[in-house]
């Protein structure tokens, strides 16, 4: 089974919905942010990182997006999290997919949740649908190679991140 750490690829969908989530309770000095997580309840202090200054002085994506995290900018095609380094534990544990599936060098396709494989690939979200979820039962390591298995014989190979 192929695992390894989770890459971020910069793309923002995962902070497009946490302003939901973190919330601005009040500046507390000129790059400080005295903030709270409403899902857990944790407060955190948000120090915006020098090197994002430029980019945090930019209108934040929420005016485009109002659901989208107080500290998310758009910065050279990518986004960027202002407070990465003081971030709180909500989003140091998140990771946007468990999986990634890929065909020829390219994603096909991301394991969202349990068993939410999304897809743009007929083919793939076919040998998903009918191989791999059935055989899930718990979703442990035996269903893992057994996926690997499944996928592999079908030309694609299947990533799996690690957590941490």
């Amino acid at each position: 089974m192929r695992e390894e750490p989770f890459t971020c690829t910069l793309c923002g969908r995962c902070c497009m919905g946490f302003g939901r989530s973190v919330r601005i309770l009040r500046q507390t000095g000129p790059q400080e942010f005295r903030c709270t997580v409403a899902i857990t309840g944790e407060t955190f202090t948000a120090r915006v990182e020098d090197r994002y200054l430029p980019a945090f002085r930019r209108p934040s994506v929420q005016w485009t997006n109002p659901a989208a995290c107080p500290f998310l900018r758009a910065e050279k095609g990518t986004y960027v999290c202002t407070v990465h380094a003081s971030r709180p534990s909500f989003c140091r544990d998140f990771a946007c997919c468990r999986m990634r599936v890929l065909r020829a060098g390219g994603v096909v396709g991301e394991l969202k949740g349990r068993l939410d494989l999304r897809t743009d690939d007929p083919v793939l979200k076919a040998l998903w649908e009918k191989e791999v979820v059935p055989r899930a039962g718990d979703a442990g390591d035996a269903w893992h190679a057994d996926a690997d298995r499944v996928l592999g014989d079908a030309g694609y190979v299947a990533v799996w991140y690690r957590e941490g």
